[in-house]
């Protein structure tokens, strides 16, 4: 449940915020049937003849002689934003500024970054906005919001407490504001915000602040007070459905007997709140009641009959409760429906349909269960166009596991691709194939030509780096990690890979940890980074440290390499029932695991079960 919905994350919302009146606007953004002419900022001007009068430009802008280099700067800004290439838009768009000295052209930078979910970057496009135009108030709010965005949070409460005072619907401003504060990488400090915001201020009783307190308090970690607030939100507001989902989400864990009870008598009053009814039988599915959930569906569709999606749901319910054959029959139906739906007209399409889901569900039913003729004839039989490329994507896979690569190369040769991120994912995807047949060199020589085409991808050089690893190509391996944390210093994986490799092989020690320190500050929850801070510790022979860690990583994810991490550093350090205990459950999960093995073999270890 996500109480606080923006567009398209929380980009419009810090828009509306920073800007007060309108999300900030594309001056220079292409139009169809628009000359380049059409495209300049009002500050950018055309050589002017000699004799003639000079040319108008808004007061306080620079005016600049628009060159064919200036002209195909600007828009090769835009062509790099339109295809996906953030990194190439926003570096493009700060050079033009910073050459120019115009603002607006920084504040395009600032929405291809903002576009991008790029923050750090985000932040230098408003510091260099507030440079280029020090007396705009909407430039200075940007770059207090980004600052706070990256972990500098002075004057931010201050700020907000006055545009939440400044605001008519205080109600809404504070929603919006939460879902902003939610973007920060310091959720604490996010929650010190809200509070501020919030407490002893003259909107404090409304619901709406005692929600979005609620929603601060779950995300910093202070289940307890989320809990509370959004009791409170409920009991100012009765039949507010947010209220009821928080209290749902945030006490299933904790209170789940008596969250379900409260949840069952709002849809009783409320029986219309299809939202909390979706929520509800999620919640159930949770708690191993999937009895209950289903007739939660079946009395959903009793009370409305025509809304198909419900048909989906109740598929993915069997589906979840190990019910295949059911699953089955209700996701065919929903297809059935769905698809006579969108070939009786135009005006029966939806594209928010789950048809692409019912689709690639029902194959992947076929798939798990060995089943791989029936689950290519599913995939080929994919009617929903937005399903084309991911259908593709599984064909190539199946055939994979059908032992005939040809044909997967060829399944992937022939996805059309619509866009620089549909291409990325084809081109990992078929990396991914070749390394599960163990081709490795040719996986890493798909990736480095996929590099080529897309030089701005950080997921392709991510992925590319670990297959280097897997070649013991290092030097590799650190450039292209290296250059992830230049584009996006937030990184936090790439920081966390590059100081495990190190780790690993016990050489920089001193910077594997800061990099680690790194990553975990960035994610401090994340097991695998925790589990990287346990092993560099553990390099540098600070047991005690190790354990600390280690044990934190393996409560939040019972992995396999972290359970052989954990168990290792316990072996050592003399606590070997515990070790031994831990291992026998990763050998349980994962009987082939070759870093279990690998250890087992270097420690002297006889564990049954696993071959020496």
């Amino acid at each position: 449940m996500r109480l606080f919905q923006s567009t398209p994350w929380a980009t419009l919302s810090l828009a509306l915020l920073v800007a007060s009146a309108s999300a900030l606007h594309a001056q220079t953004a292409p139009a169809n049937g628009n000359s380049g002419s059409d495209l300049l900022a009002p500050g950018l001007s055309r050589p002017v003849p000699a004799n003639s009068a000079p040319a108008a430009h808004v007061a306080g802008l620079p005016v600049v002689e628009l060159t064919g280099e200036l002209l195909y700067q600007i828009l090769a800004a835009d062509f790099a934003a339109q295809r996906g290439a953030w990194a190439a838009a926003i570096n493009t768009s700060m050079q033009v500024s910073r050459n120019t000295r115009d603002p607006r052209l920084a504040q395009r930078a600032l929405e291809f970054a903002l576009a991008s979910n790029n923050l750090p970057r985000a932040w230098d496009a408003a510091r260099l906005w507030v440079e280029l135009s020090p007396g705009d108030p909407h430039a200075r709010q940007a770059e207090v919001m980004l600052a706070a965005s990256n972990g500098h949070t002075h004057n931010l409460a201050a700020m907000l407490v006055e545009q939440v005072a400044a605001t008519t619907d205080k109600g809404e401003a504070l929603l919006q504001t939460q879902a902003i504060l939610s973007r920060l990488s310091n959720q604490q400090a996010a929650y010190d915000i809200m509070r501020e915001l919030t407490q002893n201020q003259p909107w404090q009783n409304l619901p709406e602040a005692r929600a979005a307190l609620a929603e601060s308090a779950w995300q910093a970690g202070d289940t307890d007070t989320a809990l509370r607030e959004a009791r409170a939100a409920q009991q100012l507001r009765p039949d507010w459905s947010a209220a009821a989902e928080m209290i749902l989400e945030f006490g299933i864990n904790t209170e789940p007997d008596a969250v379900l009870a409260e949840t069952a008598r709002f849809i009783e009053r409320n029986p219309q709140a299809r939202g909390v009814r979706l929520a509800f039988v999620s919640a159930l599915m949770s708690q191993g009641r999937a009895d209950a959930a289903l007739a939660e569906l079946q009395a959903m569709m009793r009370a409305q009959p025509e809304d198909f999606e419900l048909l989906y749901l109740r598929g993915v319910v069997n589906y979840e409760a190990g019910r295949t054959d059911e699953a089955v029959r209700w996701l065919n139906e929903y297809i059935a429906v769905e698809t006579d739906r969108r070939q009786s007209g135009p005006r029966h399409y939806d594209p928010a349909s789950s048809l692409p889901d019912a689709e690639m569900l029902r194959a992947r039913i076929a798939e798990n269960a060995g089943q791989l003729d029936e689950a290519w004839r599913l995939l080929n039989a994919v009617v929903a166009p937005e399903a084309q490329v991911q259908a593709g994507l599984r064909k190539a896979i199946v055939r994979a596991k059908q032992g005939r690569l040809t044909e997967a190369m060829r399944e992937l040769d022939g996805i059309a691709v619509q866009d620089e991120r549909e291409g990325v994912v084809v081109e990992l995807t078929r990396a991914q194939v070749l390394r599960e047949a163990g081709e490795l060199n040719d996986a890493v020589q798909s990736l480095e030509q996929a590099l080529m085409e897309y030089p701005d991808s950080t997921e392709i050089r991510y992925d590319l780096a670990l297959l280097y690893e897997r070649q013991n190509r290092i030097a590799e391996l650190e450039y292209q990690l290296r250059q992830i944390i230049e584009v996006d210093p937030e990184a936090a994986h790439a920081y966390n890979a590059l100081g495990y490799t190190l780790a690993d092989r016990s050489i920089r020690l001193d910077e594997a940890r800061q990099l680690i320190e790194q990553a975990l500050a960035l994610q401090p929850q994340d097991p695998a980074i925790l589990d990287s801070m346990g092993w560099v510790m553990y390099r540098q022979g600070d047991l005690a440290g190790a354990l600390l860690y280690l044990e934190q990583a393996w409560e939040r994810l019972p992995d396999a390499e972290i359970g052989t991490h954990l168990g290792e550093v316990l072996w050592v350090n003399g606590q070997a029932d515990r070790a031994l205990a831990i291992w026998a459950e990763v050998a349980a999960s994962s009987p082939e695991n070759p870093l279990l093995a690998e250890t087992l073999h270097r420690l002297n270890v006889n564990l049954p079960g696993v071959e020496p």
